[in-house]
């Protein structure tokens, strides 16, 4: 019986776009219902150096469906003890060594063989959970969603809907976003529209402790004492501030500046500090003192010269 020719599949050009270890599952839902995907499951002890998609193959012909996807996950075959699978045969002399050894490898893809149906209708599971994982992603949007989500974590409900369907939509990335400083920025300055920038300060903490106490090595001071702890802080400005009609949101207490000190408490590390500040443009500073409510406000939209 003619053995059928594999090829590389079209799908390995997809995959070969990215730059980045995707997960097997988070991949192939996107073309479960245009393809046939075979899973194999072997090499998982390269999982640490390569990828979680070694390589992705389909059958010879130019309308074939059929897929066959190489994964360096875990198998029943790895799972497994040896013994179940293989002889335990000492070989002697290196012919034997080498007999033994082919023996093995055709007892292991056997072994493959009878378990992937299983592997497979088991895998299905995983992908069904991140098909379903995606779709609540896609539903972060939407107001019932976003309610819900307010009352799980006991959100000020004063706080605007499209502004925080913005917010939730980083939520799955925040274990990325998380102390990379310019991914925050980024973010921030899509969410509010507004350009934000960032500066550095150094928190001063004296030590409570007195200067005649007990010093231990590893307690309270490690190669030498000090009664200064320096904390590093995050100061984010919004650059000349777009909605001067609603100023009070960017106060200390306002609407814009619960949002921004929500994600900074889920994103800044916690051995630092963070501050937020803005700014209002040159421009916009002049002002005739009359009785209009927050024509003029004194050191935060005008100075005296």
């Amino acid at each position: 019986m003619k053995q059928k020719k594999i090829l590389d599949s079209e799908l390995k050009d997809e995959l070969n776009h990215l730059d980045f270890d995707i997960k097997a599952e988070t991949f192939f839902t996107n073309f479960l219902e245009d393809y046939n995907i075979h899973f194999k499951f072997q090499d998982f002890f390269e999982r640490g150096y390569s990828r979680d998609i070694k390589d992705i193959k389909k059958s010879d012909g130019v309308v074939s469906k059929t897929h066959y996807a190489y994964l360096t996950k875990m198998g029943f075959y790895d799972i497994f003890p040896e013994i179940i699978f293989h002889n335990s045969n000492s070989a002697v002399y290196t012919q034997e060594m080498v007999n033994n050894y082919k023996e093995r490898k055709k007892q292991e893809a056997y072994a493959k063989d009878f378990f992937q149906p299983l592997e497979n209708e088991l895998f299905q599971y995983l992908l069904d959970a991140e098909k379903q994982e995606k779709e609540i992603t896609s539903d972060l949007g939407e107001r019932e969603f976003l309610v819900l989500l307010h009352k799980i974590w006991d959100i000020d409900q004063g706080l605007p809907f499209e502004t925080m369907a913005k917010v939730f939509k980083f939520i799955p990335f925040i274990h990325k976003i998380s102390g990379n400083i310019g991914a925050i920025v980024y973010i921030l300055e899509h969410i509010f529209n507004e350009k934000i920038l960032v500066s550095e300060a150094s928190v001063y903490i004296n030590n409570d402790k007195a200067e005649n106490d007990e010093l231990r090595l590893g307690d309270n001071f490690a190669l030498k004492a000090s009664n200064i702890t320096y904390l590093k802080k995050y100061i984010f400005t919004i650059d000349k501030i777009k909605r001067l009609n609603n100023i009070t949101d960017y106060f200390d207490g306002g609407k814009i500046n619960k949002i921004i000190r929500l994600f900074l408490n889920y994103t800044i590390p916690f051995e630092n500090d963070f501050e937020i500040d803005f700014t209002i443009a040159p421009t916009k500073q002049t002002f005739i003192l009359n009785d209009k409510p927050y024509t003029g406000r004194m050191n935060i939209s005008t100075k005296l010269a």
